[in-house]
């Protein structure tokens, strides 16, 4: 039996917007250095001088919200199906898979020897989102070389 994991072809609307506004609030927080701080559940807050409480309330900044939120629509916008989804456009979607995975892995052992100290936590926090965005960004082209019958 063929399963198909796919989000319907109408999520990837969904996710455009959400990924939208989801940028549009990181480039506000970069640039204009606004961060509301806020307390929220926790399982596990860790600070930086030691002391680490289980199940409390923890002080968390917007980026908390935003990286998440921005990851939900990257979600939708990769794996919503496409109109025609066929065995061809499954294998390009695999090998954009595949290609993001190598480049994500090579970018976090490049970061690892590189990058220190709270840079290194935004690093490694930055990961995921980047690597949805080289797949998509490698999908949509390997996509449109097919589309327009084009060799690499």
């Amino acid at each position: 039996m063929k399963k198909n994991y796919l989000f319907p072809n109408s999520f990837k609307i969904v996710g455009l917007a959400i990924t939208a506004v989801a940028f549009i609030a990181l480039i506000i927080w970069r640039l204009l250095e606004i961060s509301p701080e806020f307390k929220m559940p926790a399982m596990i807050d860790g600070g930086l001088l030691g002391g680490c409480r289980f199940f409390c309330m923890a002080e968390c900044g917007i980026i908390t919200f935003i990286i998440p939120v921005l990851i939900v629509g990257l979600v939708f916008i990769g794996f919503s199906k496409e109109k025609i989804e066929d065995e061809f456009v499954t294998s390009i979607r695999e090998q954009s898979l595949v290609w993001a995975t190598y480049i994500s892995a090579i970018l976090l052992i490049l970061f690892t020897f590189t990058i220190y100290g709270l840079s290194y936590l935004y690093a490694m926090y930055s990961i995921f989102p980047l690597f949805l965005i080289l797949f998509i960004i490698k999908f949509r082209i390997e996509l449109h070389r097919a589309n327009k019958g084009g060799e690499k």
